[in-house]
């Protein structure tokens, strides 16, 4: 997902890296998100979601790319 042309646009526009822009439009669903890192400065990046705030729009073309349950697996059926 985070090549994703519409990501990697809006990380553009906001000047933030496709990571976050991820990061916050789960965010902005109400979602949970767990982002797993050992950098050091994508730890940093992974907090610094809450200084941008995405357009109805733009949450709406990141919810387009939904691929449904193809895309993933259920954490509860399926374990960690």
């Amino acid at each position: 997902m985070l090549r994703e042309p519409v990501v990697v646009e809006i990380a553009e526009r906001h000047g933030r890296t496709a990571a976050q822009v991820v990061l916050r439009w789960h965010m902005e669903l109400g979602l949970t998100a767990v982002p797993k890192s050992a950098d050091s400065v994508r730890l940093g990046q992974n907090l610094d979601i809450f200084g941008f705030e995405l357009s109805a729009d733009e949450v709406a073309s990141l919810s387009a790319l939904d691929r449904g349950d193809a895309a993933g697996a259920d954490s509860d059926a399926f374990g960690h």
